[in-house]
């Protein structure tokens, strides 16, 4: 039982450390090569826990090749097109300028209930408002549509715009975030500072953002 266990905390690590190296993908986004070598590196992690008449070996250098291959392919990708052409998938225009590939789904094997469903998802309920529908290398569907089925753009209506940016959390349920403070050019004092100022304690909060423009938003615990 013991060495089941030592086996298993030491997989779990090394597998934790080469999924981390290959990216943060989820399945659905995952190239063919990277599904493969996900697929290969769950079943060699496997053997080992197992049956433990298997070394341990037996799957510590498989895990630590598929690794290096992997690098070694996203490198190649990376500097050689013949690489990235063998290696990965090209987008497939589904809709183009308007019009349906028929071709394209068949080729893909995509019926044409699914691109509806896929538009209508997307919140468009006629393909004919569609430009261009594109299948990403990753699976998902890009959706362009027509000019005069787009938003208008604040640009285009002469309007003043703040770029906004993204709600950094700086605090979750009491705890300071100090990664986000010093993507908001902050320091704990004046976090604390001016959360006082407004009338909270640290322990009073459970969720503080802050945006790019410097907009703070404060959310208070309810079980205080």
């Amino acid at each position: 039982m013991g060495v089941i266990f030592f086996r298993t905390i030491i997989i779990y690590t090394l597998l934790s450390v080469v999924l981390r190296m290959l990216g943060k993908r989820q399945v659905g986004e995952l190239e063919v090569s990277e599904l493969v070598s996900t697929l290969i590196l769950s079943e060699l992690a496997a053997l080992p826990i197992d049956d433990p008449d298997i070394p341990l070996l037996y799957a510590l250098i498989p895990i630590s090749l598929i690794l290096s291959l992997e690098i070694t392919v996203t490198f190649l990708k990376n500097k050689l097109p013949i690489f990235k052409r063998i290696f990965e998938t090209r987008p497939s225009f589904l809709i183009e300028r308007g019009n349906i590939r028929q071709d394209e789904l068949q080729k893909l094997r995509i019926s044409l209930d699914e691109l509806l469903g896929e538009l209508r998802l997307q919140g468009y309920g006629d393909p004919a408002d569609i430009y261009y529908a594109i299948l990403e290398q990753n699976g998902q569907l890009s959706v362009i549509p027509r000019a005069e089925k787009s938003a208008p753009l604040r640009e285009d209506l002469s309007l003043k715009v703040t770029e906004e940016g993204m709600a950094h959390p700086l605090i979750i349920d009491g705890v300071i975030y100090e990664d986000s403070l010093k993507r908001v050019k902050r320091s704990k004092a004046w976090l604390v500072h001016a959360c006082r100022k407004k009338g909270y304690e640290l322990k009073e909060i459970f969720l503080c953002t802050m945006n790019d423009a410097g907009d703070m938003r404060i959310y208070k615990r309810k079980d205080l």
